[in-house]
């Protein structure tokens, strides 16, 4: 992972600020923990989108819309492209079912988004690089129901299976990301990811 990280830093700083990251992927590919390591070569800030849920039912939605994409381009993205030094936002309970508190991210004009699905087209145009984490569909629902299991102690299983691989798969097919990004990272086996 280490060349991986060298190559994207490499490209990162010849961007100018404010530089917004956006990291994707389908549920259990990756994104989150290659987010973090990332963030700690660029001393970056990370948001996900999970902060961003319209609530913990997750039953009948189509192409993540039961994440709100709007809160989040008003609330970070817009703000922080504008040149915003300190981004608050509203970070969602999952167990209370409600937004809860409002969050002060400060950074040093370098900030990373990571999460499904936000990749659309309205929001593909705020972002100065993005990164694409491509892992076979059932190896990341695999991965996710594990560490929800093992991590969490919360097994979710249905929802791997159904809505979320549906919503994975939906916006796919409805945004093609891995034609419009600037990195495709292959993390097809676990501990190893690398640009392809």
């Amino acid at each position: 992972m280490e060349s991986t990280l060298h190559t994207i830093v490499k490209k990162i700083d010849t961007l100018s600020k404010p530089i917004l990251i956006g990291i994707s992927g389908f549920g259990g590919s990756g994104k989150s923990t290659f987010a973090q390591a990332l963030s700690k070569k660029l001393n970056a800030p990370v948001i996900d989108i999970d902060s961003f849920s319209k609530s913990n039912v997750h039953e009948n939605y189509q192409l993540w819309e039961i994440m709100n994409f709007e809160r989040l381009e008003k609330e970070v993205l817009k703000p922080f492209v504008s040149g915003s030094q300190k981004i608050k936002y509203g970070k969602f309970n999952w167990t209370t079912n409600k937004l809860e508190k409002e969050v002060s991210v400060h950074h040093d004009g370098v900030l990373i988004v990571e999460g499904v699905g936000i990749f659309r087209p309205n929001l593909m145009k705020l972002f100065s690089c993005t990164i694409w984490i491509d892992c076979p569909i059932e190896e990341a629902i695999d991965r996710g129901k594990k560490r929800d299991r093992e991590e969490y102690n919360h097994p979710q299983d249905k929802y791997w299976d159904g809505i979320w691989k549906k919503n994975d798969l939906q916006c796919f097919e409805e945004f093609s990301p891995k034609a419009n990004v600037d990195f495709i990272l292959d993390h097809s086996k676990v501990g190893e990811i690398f640009i392809s």
